[in-house]
Parts: C-alpha cells; structure tokens; sequence
C-alpha cells in the first residue's frame, strides 16, 4: 500500500494528466525551489571562511554556486502569477519547511564535523532526492518551455549532486551511531517529503484529507 508521500503524488500525476501548468503552479513551485536553493547557499556561504579537506570543499563549493545559479535561471523562467494569494501561502508553506527543519540552527554558529554538520548534509541531500516535479508530469508533456527546462536542469544537477552527498554521508567520520546517522537522514527525508507533499497539494488544489 502507498504511503502518504507515494499517495500524494499519484494524486499530482493524476491532475497533472487532466491540466496543463498555468502560472499559479509554475509560481507555487518555483517559490518553493527558489526557498530551497536560497537557504542552502545562504548556508553554504560559511564553507567559504573556514578551513575545510580539500574534497568536501571543492563539492561543497560547487553545490553553492550551483544553488546561487539555479535559482537565478528558475526566477528568470516562471511565468509569474498576479494572485497575491499565492504569494501569501507559499510564504506560508516555507515558513514551515524552515521550522520543521530547523534551518535557524545551521545559520547561527560555524560548520564543525558534528552531528548538525551531519544533519544538514542529511537535510541538503533530502531537498535534492525528494522535491522532484517532473515524475508527477506526464512523460508525453514537452519540456521546451523556459520553466519545464529550467526544471529539468534544476532535477539533474541535483542527482549528480546527489553522489557526492551520498559519499560525505557515508565517509564522514563522527562519535554517533549508525543508527543514529539513519535516524538523522530519516527524520530529514520525512520532513522534506510532508512539506513537498503540501506543495503538491497546493499545485493541484488537491483537499487535505486525501
């Protein structure tokens, strides 16, 4: 049986088959990236005042202007809604993707090789492999406009980002757990997913009891 998350997108997939993007979705959508892409190079920009191994920084350093680069080209591609409506509920759905995750705590202090060190890393790699628009697309929906492109570009840097994440989460060395280091990537994958999920409910005007 699907799970909230695999439900929900089944229900995009479905609106999706029946309606084109109008401005209000590309507009909901590209707030929600755009929310993404800043705080993380909001976050990032602390790499570049502090030592770090030559390896994660050169990835690190990447994902930053990556994330600074992306957003631009996304702002420049949405067709941008009139609805001050929208505006106010994307406001609003940001707010809690920054609450539930957290994010005050990776802006306050300097990157240390710790276990918030580990949950961004965890929490930066959920935003890449979670908020994907182009599954919940119908695969005949040409991506030759200026926001399909853009999105397309965003989705695969993000899986080659992905692999590099994957090798920190994996190689970093730290006094946790294994089990600990999973709990920390669940907790960061369902979060990313429940605030996704709520964009997709957004998007396609989907009722919250479904």
């Amino acid at each position: 049986m699907p799970n909230a998350a695999e439900r929900m997108k089944l229900l995009a997939q479905d609106f999706f088959s029946k309606n084109d993007l109008g401005s209000e979705q590309e507009t909901r959508i590209s707030l929600f990236i755009q929310a993404i892409k800043t705080t993380n190079a909001s976050i990032l920009t602390k790499i570049e005042f502090q030592p770090f191994e030559w390896e994660p920084y050169k990835s690190l350093h990447k994902q930053y202007f990556k994330e600074i680069e992306l957003s631009t080209l996304l702002n420049k591609a949405t067709n941008w809604s009139t609805n001050p409506f929208v505006y106010m509920e994307a406001t609003q759905l940001n707010l809690k993707l920054w609450q539930m995750a957290e994010i005050n705590q990776y802006m306050q202090s300097p990157f240390s090789v710790d276990e918030v060190f580990y949950s961004y890393l965890a929490l930066s790699h959920a935003f890449m492999a979670e908020v994907r628009v182009l599954p919940v697309l119908p695969p005949t929906m040409p991506l030759n406009t200026p926001f399909l492109s853009a999105i397309q570009e965003i989705e695969e840097e993000n899986g080659r980002q992905i692999q590099a994440q994957i090798r920190m989460l994996k190689g970093i060395e730290l006094p946790i757990s294994q089990e600990r280091k999973e709990e920390i990537i669940n907790k960061q994958q369902t979060v990313v997913q429940s605030c996704f999920c709520d964009l997709l409910a957004a998007v396609c005007k989907i009722p919250e009891e479904q």
